[in-house]
């Protein structure tokens, strides 16, 4: 016989090798020496958990020469067939390729068929979940009655596909994802037995990859075996998966923490040009900062493969960063894990997760922040500026020969204010810049209702804002004037008219009431009103702006020619000959404000 991959060679062959699933061994054991043996069974859970062993360890213990018997012999012929799957009465199944009504018609014709090498007939249907609406129907009779030498096991990884109908008439064992401290021994002991070492950090990178699956870890192993020679160390295992080694990511890690962008590009570019994974390496970063939030709340990180140097590091990470912050990366690297799949260019979008990580958690460090090996030859090239009080007397008598001296001095600027760099904003200061708009000024009035909402006005704006920023731009236009009978009355200037219009629609009042009751006021009913006192008419506007015409056309003689008619303006000539407007356009001008003349274009 060829060479049998080491997950089939180290299949468990009894309840008692099946790792990490205890109350599903204990429950079938017992159900067999008690005889309370179910007719149909579902094993879900993730992939590599041993649903599949499982089936075939319950098959073997029902048809043992020896049995039934909770721990099979796996000496006799039928135990035998039964691992070499050549046991004609123990029937397994893809569902996924025989998944239509005719396959599971010809399934009931044969399930009537008693079994004859073994004791049972048990029909193992792997993948259950892809098997179609109409073959799941036909199945439900068989599967709630069928014959008394028949046991279906069903396994699948995706048990909400299956319909309740099925769900319903089946014993449910739901098998868990195992731990890293379950894996490693695993592989440790297997290891041992191929007379192959292995190093703990390797061991380490080999269950983070399984991701919970001893299948997965096994297969790992197995490529890690043939390719190296006698042991396996943390480097064969970044040559043959291109995984990031974990000093790699501690590194980066440091560097980001540090706000040094030089030395994370440094590390990233390292990592870039060995041709790793970019979607491990995501996912290590993700896990690093999970872990550094649990060590910030005091909870254990969820790793059982942690040494204590790992502890110590995240340790120092969590002091040098809050909650939110941790929060704030977590979202930011979960977004850019969803997005990496579909780029053409996935180098580009780490490079600017790199950077925003290590703005987010304390800023990057500039290289004109930090003095440099060739700073002090630059400098010493560079002339040195003249004092400020000489260069200020320079320019005032230059200034003084050409202009008569101004009755009060203009006074000079600090010469340490005009060197020193302007702070840079926080990310809150830069969203208010971007969003803020000036108020008008706050009618005095005596009534204190009134005057409650005028001081509670900007935390109006600030909720209006937050729900809707149209909405908050038009109304930081205006003010409260006046408060009769709960109706409030919200005043907008002439030049603001179209805001008011639109404003006074439904769901823009309905946004400003609840702003209103949020921050702490009365539930006032508004009105938008307008200020059309000061607004002067489009005829007067026209008249205005019109040009001046004779007083009296020239009177003409009976017999003379009519003069000819003006010649059509040029539409092209009509946006070069208009005065410059002294302000800029906004969104919310009327068509008279900015063509006063109502001409066509």
């Amino acid at each position: 016989m060829g060479y049998i991959s080491l997950y089939r060679k180290y299949r468990s062959q009894t309840f008692d090798d099946l790792v990490g699933q205890e109350h599903i061994t204990t429950t079938l054991k017992n159900a067999i020496e008690r005889n309370r043996l179910a007719h149909a069974y579902l094993f879900s859970g993730p992939r590599g958990t041993g649903k599949t062993s499982a089936a075939r360890i319950l098959a073997k213990s029902l048809n043992c020469e020896k049995g039934p018997s909770a721990t099979p012999c796996n000496a006799c012929d039928v135990c035998l067939a039964v691992a070499k799957d050549s046991l004609f009465d123990v029937i397994e199944i893809d569902a996924a390729s025989n998944r239509g009504i005719d396959d599971i018609r010809d399934l009931r014709e044969k399930v009537r068929i008693p079994p004859i090498q073994a004791r049972f007939k048990v029909y193992i249907i792997d993948e259950v979940h892809m098997l179609t609406k109409e073959a799941f129907n036909a199945l439900l009779k068989t599967l709630e009655e069928p014959p008394a030498h028949v046991m279906f096991v069903m396994a699948t990884t995706e048990p909400q596909k299956l319909p309740a109908t099925i769900l319903s008439r089946c014993q449910r064992f739901e098998f868990r994802r195992l731990t890293d401290i379950e894996i490693m021994d695993h592989i440790r002991s297997i290891a041992k037995k191929e007379n192959c070492g292995i190093d703990d950090g390797a061991l380490r990178v080999v269950v983070k990859t399984a991701d919970g699956s001893m299948r997965d870890a096994i297969s790992i192993l197995d490529q890690l075996v043939s390719f190296s020679e006698g042991s396996i160390s943390l480097d064969d295992v970044s040559k043959v998966f291109g995984m990031p080694e974990r000093q790699e990511i501690a590194g980066f890690i440091n560097a980001i923490f540090e706000g040094d962008v030089s030395a994370a590009f440094d590390v990233f570019g390292k990592f870039f040009d060995a041709g790793k994974s970019f979607n491990l390496f995501i996912r290590l970063i993700m896990e690093h900062m999970r872990d550094i939030y649990l060590v910030k709340q005091r909870i254990k990180p969820l790793s059982d493969a942690l040494s204590d140097e790992d502890l110590k590091t995240l340790g120092r990470h969590a002091k040098t960063v809050s909650r939110e912050t941790i929060v704030e990366l977590l979202t930011e690297i979960s977004r850019v894990e969803d997005r990496i799949r579909w780029e053409t260019y996935p180098r580009i979008v780490l490079e600017i997760l790199l950077v925003k990580m290590s703005n987010m958690i304390g800023g990057p460090k500039l290289l004109e922040d930090a003095p440099s090996a060739s700073a002090p030859a630059r400098a010493a090239t560079k002339p040195a500026p003249e004092p400020a009080e000489e260069s200020l007397e320079k320019e005032a008598s230059s200034v003084s020969e050409k202009q008569p001296p101004p009755a009060e001095p203009r006074p000079a600027p600090h010469a340490e204010a005009k060197a020193s760099p302007p702070s840079r904003p926080s990310a809150q200061a830069k969203t208010e810049l971007r969003s803020d708009v000036q108020p008008p000024p706050m009618p005095q009035t005596d009534d204190p209702a009134l005057k409650s909402l005028q001081a509670a006005w900007p935390a109006v704006l600030k909720s209006v804002r937050e729900t809707y920023m149209p909405v908050y731009f038009m109304l930081a236009k205006g003010a409260p004037r006046n408060i009769d009978g709960g109706v409030l009355s919200v005043r907008f200037g002439a030049e603001n008219a179209l805001s008011a219009e639109m404003l006074s629609e439904k769901k823009n009042i309905d946004i400003i009431e609840a702003a209103i009751k949020k921050a702490g006021g009365a539930a006032y009913s508004v009105k938008i009103e307008a200020d059309d006192s000061a607004k002067p008419s489009a005829t007067a506007k026209k008249e205005a702006t019109a040009p001046q015409k004779a007083a009296a056309p020239r009177a003409q003689a009976p017999d003379a020619k009519p003069a000819d008619p003006p010649a059509p303006a040029d539409p092209d000539d009509f946006l070069t000959t208009q005065p410059a407007k002294s302000r800029e356009l906004s969104l919310f001008d009327t068509f008279e404000e900015v063509f006063p003349e109502g001409r066509e274009i």
